[in-house]
């Protein structure tokens, strides 16, 4: 399989974490909750100063690596350590997301009002596994 550097390397670190915690910032409505639109999906964060062009960057490397088949996503995840997250809320893009959607809620007839964090995990599949035992 042809994995790039990023790829090789957060399988890796998926394959040597207790967990690989992520997030999909989104922007919700206090007026209609079917209102939701994704800011960031496939979030990493591993240090507050980590920068929008690091985080999308493993954010490509993530959605690839699972559009590959070798990484598992779930959002659905009900109970989480919440110290996993803590440098997602210390973080200067979840900073600059809230102040984003703050002063977007002045505006007149703005629909999105409310910053929302969606956590989540990444596993490896089985295909992962056996794509790291190879590298």
């Amino acid at each position: 399989m042809n994995l790039n550097e990023q790829e090789k390397n957060l399988l890796m670190d998926i394959r040597n974490s207790k967990r690989y915690p992520i997030v999909r910032l989104e922007l919700h409505s206090s007026e209609n909750e079917d209102a939701v639109s994704t800011a960031l999906n496939y979030v990493r964060i591993t240090d507050p100063s980590d920068s929008m062009e690091t985080v999308k960057e493993r954010s490509a490397a993530l959605k690839s690596l699972m559009e590959k088949g070798l990484v598992f996503i779930d959002y659905t995840v009900r109970v989480w350590v919440s110290g996993d997250y803590d440098v997602y809320y210390k973080s200067e893009i979840y900073e600059l997301l809230c102040h984003t959607v703050m002063e977007g809620a002045k505006q007149p007839g703005a629909l999105f009002n409310l910053p929302y964090m969606r956590k989540g995990y990444a596993t490896l599949t089985l295909k992962g596994e056996k794509a790291v035992r190879q590298l």
